[in-house]
């Protein structure tokens, strides 16, 4: 069987007269499979014209419902539909569910105040010196019980 050489780590075994051709998958790559969908498997069947996978994913619309589990323990339920490879992305996961964009908004806002904390000279010679670090923990939990005694009145 000829063999053609199509880049680094890859080989296409090309079609014999009588038969298909396998692509190798390289020994440095995985192949994930998974049912993508909660209905049974249907019993096998002969469709044609399929010759992308937009359109495999066209005809069969796999999807999937997950429960995800909040910080409390509680668990929400979303379904991820799937119309192509590119909706297995985190990008396209997080935009299916508002529950995922806002864990990832929350996200964001964290690496923001982290970074700031980091660049923050003054506060880093705060934190640094445990006097000056054990007032400032006790001014920001001064802080966040008038905070709290604020929300307890509205």
């Amino acid at each position: 069987m000829p063999q053609n050489k199509a880049g680094i780590a890859t080989t296409i075994l090309a079609p014999e007269p009588a038969g298909e051709g396998f692509i190798e998958i390289s020994p440095n790559k995985t192949l994930f499979i998974q049912k993508l969908t909660n209905e049974d498997p249907p019993l096998p069947e002969i469709v044609k014209g399929l010759e992308t996978v937009e359109k495999v994913f066209d005809h069969f619309k796999p999807n999937v419902d997950v429960e995800l589990n909040r910080e409390d323990g509680s668990t929400i339920k979303e379904n991820f539909a799937f119309s192509g490879l590119g909706d297995f992305e985190v990008k396209s996961l997080v935009n299916q569910s508002n529950y995922l964009k806002n864990l990832s908004l929350e996200n964001d806002a964290y690496l923001k105040v982290i970074s700031q904390l980091k660049q923050n000279q003054s506060l880093n010679n705060v934190i640094n010196n445990p006097e000056t670090r054990a007032a400032f923990v006790n001014a920001l939990k001064a802080l966040a019980a008038e905070l709290e005694t604020v929300e307890a009145q509205e």
